[in-house]
């Protein structure tokens, strides 16, 4: 952090001495001033602090934070997450994997879990259960539509978690949650969502291998997919039916 050595230097400080005061090693803060090691949120407090800079480290800190975690998301998946932010409602379609909207906490390790350090893995983890907040919001509207295969195939060690979620989730009002029963004609390998705006056109996000997702801003590419989410919804279970099903799940596994 270059700021830091800045103003250690301004006010004739040597490394030590803010080590000392901070409750900290000099070691740690060379690791920081370096960028070998990542500044804390605490560190970041302890620095406005002593320096009296009016939260400039905590500023700097959460730059950080962002720019950390806009690293970890695959480059094509970063457009859908931030057009959720502005969206008004969407429209999932999911025959492979449970939506990262509606993960609990241990399905996103697991999804996670390949080949990573434990260390990403959390972040990964926090940044989608962050990313989950806008459910909380009334006026954002959800309308799920995921395959019973893709519920009955989840991990038995997070199966039971994970249907309790759906169900909670499902008792939201601005929550639409239907299952596509095994055997229903329906052969749409990919899963998809639609994003719809107040005040601008509809866009919508094409799954893809390892984050490799496409978005689509083109009118009628976005309308027939649009049409084809009505034409399997017509296929789904009702929300009664559905949330019936999950329950039978859950209290088999």
């Amino acid at each position: 952090m270059t700021e830091l050595r800045a103003r250690r230097d301004m006010a004739g400080l040597s490394r030590n001495k803010v080590a000392a005061a901070l409750g900290c090693t000099p070691q740690w803060l060379a690791k920081v001033e370096t960028f070998e090691k990542a500044p804390s949120e605490g560190l970041a407090d302890d620095l406005d602090t002593y320096f009296q800079t009016g939260g400039l480290f905590r500023r700097l800190w959460e730059k950080h934070v962002e720019a950390r975690k806009h690293g970890l998301i695959p480059s094509g998946f970063r457009p859908l997450i931030e057009a959720e932010k502005e969206a008004a409602e969407v429209s999932i379609y999911e025959p492979v994997l449970v939506p990262g909207l509606f993960q609990t906490e241990e399905c996103a390790r697991l999804v996670f879990s390949t080949g990573l350090r434990a260390d990403k893995i959390d972040e990964l983890v926090a940044i989608r259960m962050e990313r989950q907040s806008i459910l909380a919001d009334p006026k954002f509207l959800v309308f799920l539509l995921i395959g019973e295969a893709v519920i009955r195939d989840i991990l038995p060690v997070v199966r039971s978690e994970q249907c309790k979620k759906f169900l909670d989730l499902a008792q939201q009002p601005n929550i639409c949650l239907q299952v596509i029963p095994a055997g229903a004609p329906v052969f749409h390998p990919t899963g998809f969502q639609i994003l719809g705006f107040e005040g601008a056109p509809d866009v919508a996000y094409v799954e893809g291998t390892g984050g490799n997702g496409q978005m689509l801003g083109d009118v009628a590419a976005v309308r027939n997919l649009a049409v084809l989410f009505s034409v399997i919804r017509g296929q789904a279970l009702s929300v009664t039916e559905s949330t019936a099903l999950i329950r039978s799940i859950m209290e088999d596994t």
